[in-house]
């Protein structure tokens, strides 16, 4: 066959399969709804019904230990303490912390800016913004607070 017949037919078998395609799509789609509406087909009949209805499951709560199994305590850290000094930044006396430009806290973070809470809201009234302070940090578990500060001179 020649290459401008090929050319010619493959339109019209391309047509062909689509018309085939498109007959036997619908037929199986009726016998799926017949399926799902109960009606049995042969090959239905046969298979056996899920164990499970999986739909029905849910997944359970939470999952426990069996009675008796000793439960891990979360490990806490002793508190620790660390002395550091820094400028202070801002101030807010009414929620009780203050924003310094710290240097390295040895044994737990660099240098940087942060704010902290202080445990006691009249350390802040003996400092203001721009002074050279030293502090005394308290950390339990994360939970850090000022537990001192002094002005330097």
């Amino acid at each position: 066959m020649l290459k401008s017949q090929q050319s010619k037919l493959r339109p019209l078998f391309l047509k062909g399969v689509a018309l085939v395609l498109t007959t036997m799509l619908p037929a199986s789609c009726a016998q799926r709804t017949h399926e799902k509406a109960g009606g049995a087909t042969p090959q239905a009949a046969a298979s056996p019904a899920p164990p499970v209805p999986w739909g029905t499951i849910e997944p359970p709560a939470q999952v426990g230990l069996p009675a008796g199994t000793p439960q891990a305590q979360p490990t806490r850290l002793p508190v620790r303490t660390f002395i550091s000094k820094g400028i202070i930044r801002a101030i807010n006396l009414e929620q009780g912390w203050f924003e310094i430009d710290h240097e390295d806290i040895e044994g737990l973070m660099p240098a940087m800016q942060m704010e902290w809470s202080v445990q006691n809201r009249s350390m802040l009234k003996e400092v203001n913004v721009g002074d050279r302070v030293a502090f005394m940090l308290q950390d339990d578990n994360g939970n850090e607070v000022v537990i001192d500060l002094k002005k330097l001179p």
